[in-house]
């Protein structure tokens, strides 16, 4: 239904009205509705296309552990994809797990994804987000590694196109993953928001302008396709805990 990545569950809207037919999942959001992986896999399909990142990630695939940890499960996720992937590692290594991930952290990143929060808080703001990734990248080793993160304030025509190409830049190079700060509503059309969210991004078809996502929230969804413009807004859109959102991007050391 949505994401409870940092806000509590609205029963009444995820029930409805009593004899009330549910919500599709994925209804049109702004004009543009998301569509499933499983209904559209043809970009995976084209020998043209390595998508070095859905390849990856793919493996390492995890949901959030609770309600507000998504930051975590898309940290997890894309370090092992960046540190893990493409190597032969030995049989004493384990997968990076949003448990043993936050083992590592030394700052407030495990107090706001528990469930307890923390001063009334829960989950992460994109700085935060930077943050946290480039303390997970030292934690692990990640000699060289780097994150950089661009809010989104607007979304203007020269923001899409600043988008569009540090999308097509992150689809083309292995040593890269994007994560996205988003409201999840805005993609998916879940009543009751915004809802605040954090995932991979799997895929960029600039032929077709859509982004697939590899949203965490695996209690609700799929990976699923989502117009470039449709998540420029969904970054854009500011929430009273968190601001704008926007992207980082976790770049491994060569």
């Amino acid at each position: 239904m949505k994401s409870v990545c940092f806000a509590p569950f609205l029963f009444a809207v995820l029930l409805g009205s009593a004899g009330a037919a549910p919500a599709p999942k994925y209804s049109p959001a702004g004009g543009a509705a998301a569509v499933p992986l499983a209904q559209d896999n043809s970009y995976f399909r084209d020998a043209a296309n390595p998508a070095y990142d859905f390849w990856a990630l793919a493996s390492y695939y995890a949901p959030q552990r609770n309600g507000y940890s998504c930051s975590a499960a898309s940290v997890a996720m894309a370090l092992n994809a960046l540190l893990g992937a493409r190597r032969q590692r030995g049989d004493a290594e384990e997968n990076i797990t949003e448990e043993n991930l936050l083992a590592k952290a030394a700052g407030p990143w495990k107090a706001l994804v528990s469930e307890a929060g923390s001063g009334g808080r829960h989950g992460l703001t994109l700085k935060q987000l930077a943050d946290a990734a480039r303390e997970a990248l030292a934690a692990y080793g990640a000699a060289g590694a780097s994150v950089s993160a661009v809010s989104v304030s607007t979304p203007s025509a020269a923001a899409l196109e600043s988008f569009r190409a540090a999308l097509a830049g992150n689809e083309r190079d292995p040593r890269d993953i994007m994560l996205l700060h988003f409201t999840q509503d805005t993609l998916t059309g879940a009543p009751g928001g915004p809802f605040p969210h954090i995932s991979p991004v799997g895929a960029y078809d600039a032929k077709q302008r859509r982004v697939l996502i590899f949203d965490v929230d695996r209690q609700w969804y799929e990976p699923y396709w989502a117009s470039d413009a449709q998540v420029l807004k969904a970054m854009a859109a500011a929430t009273p805990a968190f601001g704008r959102g926007g992207y980082a991007l976790l770049k491994a050391g060569k």
